[in-house]
Formats: structure tokens, sequence, C-alpha cells
């Protein structure tokens, strides 16, 4: 179905523009606050619908081109949702978006803070492969949009991932096809640190066999002397999860080191590491003011201990909670390496082991980063039956966060003395949220 003259009135979480269409909300992506487009619809429910842009007739404030053929294809990639829009108004869009959300928290509300880098600030990427080259993702769709040049993370990225599709190309390394779960290499993965003096390569592969692999090594190592390793690991099951659990080691280490707040973190290929480091290390500033020297902390969803380290200057003494094994060896050496001793790190699931914890540690401050999916319930039932004083919560997902707060607001066992916004991710509508609270 075919709408005409469709006036874009509001953005909408999950960056779409809306409109309002015979007395249905319609979603379009890759629109801007006062475009007047013609759009067609794709998916229609009851009381929206989705469509897609046929004609822009106007643009609205804040547009630009957004250079970038891939953003722009018939199919365009998924990597960004607001490429076409300034800084500005991206910055303005997020802050609408978490004022909206959080209306009834309006008071603490102190708004978004600007990402130091508008482009180029992945650290980290994968690049799905496959039998028509290698790109990112389409929006909702395992369609690879190739692209030469993205705008979210380093130049060098590209560049080393064009060279190493070459070199496999004549090492006669098949591409990855997930209609019939064939051919070998699925995707490539590279990371970084900050100065891009280290980069370990990726290379998901569906089997164990890689063709002429030490010519692949040399000839990837000889072109770019940045690159410190360069790992196999190996994905045989026929499923979206990029990483399998098998790995080989092809040449020199699986992990590469980098800064954060002054201290220095051994960040294996598969831990998680924040996406921008500036965005990063104005959240812990932020985190760092509510700390006091002596405070005894939880950081629960450690992963390798990088936020609560970088807090272990201010604080009396530290207990990490991650359920991944290795991310747990890694934030006991990064707590060696950085001189904190009183630091202790504990593997398995926060859900499962807060509660034994709390029993003999009178912990002031919790530090909560969950995945987007957010806390659990019952953990969070578990933390206002402790009591902790101070909630410092790290949000990637605005919707998980509001829902986690009216469990932990309820009956005003706590009240929320802060709520801040971060980008942490330029050119998309993803937002960092930084919530404060404390016993009433």
């Amino acid at each position: 179905m075919k709408i005409e003259q469709l006036k874009i009135e509001k953005i909408a979480m999950g960056g779409m523009g809306l409109g309002f269409h015979a007395e249905k909300a319609i979603f379009v992506a890759n629109t801007a606050i006062g475009d007047l487009v013609d759009a067609e619809i794709y998916l229609e429910k009851k009381d929206h619908a989705f469509a897609k842009v046929l004609t822009y007739h106007e643009r609205g404030p804040g547009v630009q081109e957004p250079g970038c053929a891939a953003f722009c294809a018939d199919e365009p990639c998924g990597g960004c949702d607001w490429l076409m829009l300034d800084y500005p108004t991206q910055l303005q869009y997020k802050d609408i978006l978490l004022k909206d959300l959080f209306k009834e928290h309006s008071a603490v509300f102190s708004g978004m803070e600007a990402s130091e880098q508008k482009e180029g600030y992945r650290n980290k990427v994968y690049m799905p492969v496959g039998p028509d080259g290698y790109g990112i993702y389409a929006r909702y769709s395992h369609a690879i949009v190739p692209h030469e040049r993205c705008h979210n993370h380093p130049p060098i990225f590209d560049e080393i991932a064009q060279t190493l599709i070459q070199l496999c190309q004549k090492a006669q390394v098949e591409p990855y096809d997930e209609t019939d779960n064939s051919g070998c290499l699925r995707h490539l993965g590279l990371r970084c640190n900050r100065d891009l003096t280290q980069i370990v390569v990726i290379l998901v592969c569906r089997s164990a066999r890689l063709p002429f692999s030490k010519t692949i090594v040399n000839g990837i190592t000889a072109a770019f002397p940045q690159i410190t390793g360069v790992v196999q690991n190996i994905n045989r099951a026929k499923t979206n999860v990029i990483l399998g659990n098998e790995e080989k080691v092809l040449f020199g280490k699986p992990y590469l080191t980098d800064s954060l707040a002054d201290q220095n973190f051994e960040i294996n290929y598969r831990s998680f590491w924040q996406i921008n480091s500036g965005t990063m290390e104005k959240i812990l500033c932020a985190m760092r003011s509510e700390m006091k020297p002596s405070y005894k902390v939880i950081d629960a969803y450690c992963g390798i201990g990088s936020i609560g380290l970088c807090l272990a200057s201010e604080i009396d003494e530290l207990v990490g909670i991650e359920e991944v094994p290795e991310a747990i060896e890694d934030a006991r050496k990064n707590a060696a390496d950085n001189g904190f001793g009183k630091a202790r790190f504990i593997s398995g699931k926060f859900e499962e082991q807060f509660e034994e914890l709390i029993k003999n540690f009178s912990a002031d401050c919790i530090i909560l980063d969950p995945p987007r999916s957010g806390v659990q319930e019952g953990a969070l039932w578990a933390i206002r039956k402790a009591g902790i004083p101070k909630i410092v919560y790290l949000s990637c997902s605005p919707m998980s966060l509001k829902r986690d707060l009216k469990i932990l607001l309820h009956e005003d066992k706590y009240q929320l003395k802060s709520l801040s916004g971060f980008d942490m991710f330029p050119n998309t509508w993803h937002i960092e949220s930084l919530a404060i609270l404390e016993t009433t």
C-alpha cells in the first residue's frame, strides 16, 4: 500500500521516523523529523505499520548527504540509522528519545553527552562473508550489503579486510553460504587498541581447515605490521552466533593491550570491551564522582574488570562477578598488573552469586552493566532486599533500564539521583544511559 505526502512528525525508539495516516502510526526508516515522503507499507499491524520511502518531497532540519553508498542502497546497510543527519541533530534526537521515555524523571535528567569521535570510533567489527562478497548485514536481514569504507570504524579496518579477501580468494578459501551451510570463511573480525598500534584479526571459519593459512598470514602481516595477532575461530554450527568454541592462533597473540582512564588492560579477542573508548572515559568520570575512599563495591557483569578497576583508586575494596571464566582470568591479571590488591573476582552468573556474596560482604555500592536484556527480575528484588546504599546502573538499552527502574524504585525503596545519556554509538539511534540510585 502506498501513502502519499506522509509527514514525519516524531522520532521513535529504533531510530525510525514516525508519521500518522488513517489513524495509524507509520514507522519509516531513514527519515527525519520534518520530512515529507511518499512511502510504501511493507508490514501492517492493527494500530501501526512499517513503511519504506519511495520519494522524498521535503527534508527536515539537519539532513545532510550521508556520503555512503551502502547507506543509500536499495536495501541499506544496517550499521547506521542516522548517517543522513548532522551530528548536532543526532544528539538532539537522542535527547528527545530519553526525555520522552523517562518523562517522569525529567527533574534529574541531565541530557546527552557527545562523543569525541563522530566517525572511526569503533574498536571492533565483525563483517559477514558470503558468496557475493563481504560487508555488513542489512537491517533485520542477513543480506550482506558490501561497502568500501565504513564511517564508524577506522579506515585501516577496511584496508585490511580488502587485502584479506584478496588473499583468501588467491588461496581459494570458499566464502560461507548460510543457505546450505557450505563454504569456509564466515566472518572477518578486527579489533584494535586506541592508538591503532595493535590490531588482532579474527577469521571465523566453518571448519578447522583453512587452505594456505600460512600464506594468508604472511601476506596480511607483511602488508600491515600493526597486526599483532591472527586467530582462526572455528564455528561449525548453523547459527547466528558469530564465534565458535574452537580456535587456532595462527600468528602472534589472541589479545591486545589497551588503556582506559590511566589503567592498562589485556583484552582477549573474545572479551567484551566498550566500543567507544572516549565516551567510556566520560562515563567513568561520572562514575568516579560517585565513589568514596571507604566504599566496598560490587562490580556485577564485570567482564575483564574494566569498570571496577578504573574506579579502584577511589574505593577501598572491589568484588567483581562474571559468568565467562576466561574474562575472570583476564580480570585477575588486570588487577595484578595495575597494582590493585584489594580486588577479587568470582566466576559465575551474577544472579546466582549475588545473594551468597552479600551475606559476608557489606557493599556500599553496586555497579550494574548488564547485557542489552537488562538485569533479571529476581536479581533486582535481591538487590532491593540487600539495601545496598548506592546503585550505579550503566545501560545500553533505555527500554530495559526503564523496566528495571520500576522495580528498583518501587515503593520508594530507592530514589533516582541522576540520569544521563552518553553517545557511545554515533550515526546510530543507540544510547548508553547512566542512572545513579540511592536508598531513601
